[in-house]
């Protein structure tokens, strides 16, 4: 019987130090992950920033245009 404990005993502290390492990748790959995605979401704000400075050039040079042609 106390074998019988002692095995089982050894198996739990095995699996918790397994489940410990699992949580401490899980949450370190939890990290790296939300860096890519705030990296992305500032690229696509970054895009969409050009984007209207893009736009609002073209206006002024259609202003410009029509203006000038005047």
């Amino acid at each position: 019987m106390k074998n019988l404990i002692a095995d089982f005993k050894k198996q739990l502290q095995d699996q918790r130090v397994e489940l410990g390492t699992n949580i401490k990748n899980g949450e370190e790959n939890l990290i790296r992950t939300k860096e890519s995605y705030l990296k992305v979401e500032g690229a696509l704000e970054l895009i969409g920033i050009i984007e209207a400075k893009i736009a609002e050039q073209a206006k002024d040079e259609a202003v410009a245009e029509v203006v000038g042609s005047s």
